[in-house]
C-alpha cells in the first residue's frame, strides 16, 4: 500500500538525480536547436526558444541544490 490515506499505491517520487539530467539533456537541446538554425526565427519562435533554455536550466540548477541537500 502507498503512503497516501486512498489506498491507491503511491507514485514514486522523481529523484533529484533524474531532474538534473532532464534538466541538461532540455539545455543541450536547446542550445542545439538554437545554434542550428539557420535564418532568424520569427520573434515568438525565439522567445519560446529562450524561454525552453531558462526552464531546462531552472531544471539543472534546481536538480543540483536537491542532490546537495540530501547529502
Amino acid at each position: 500500500m502507498g503512503d497516501d490515506q486512498s489506498g491507491k499505491p503511491g507514485k514514486k517520487p522523481s529523484t533529484p538525480r533524474r531532474i538534473a539530467l532532464l534538466g541538461a539533456v532540455a539545455t543541450v537541446l536547446a542550445i542545439i536547436n538554437m545554434s542550428t538554425g539557420s535564418e532568424a526565427p520569427a520573434q515568438a519562435v525565439a522567445i519560446l526558444q529562450y524561454v525552453a533554455l531558462g526552464l531546462g536550466l531552472f531544471a539543472l540548477v534546481g536538480g543540483l541544490i536537491m542532490m546537495m541537500a540530501q547529502k
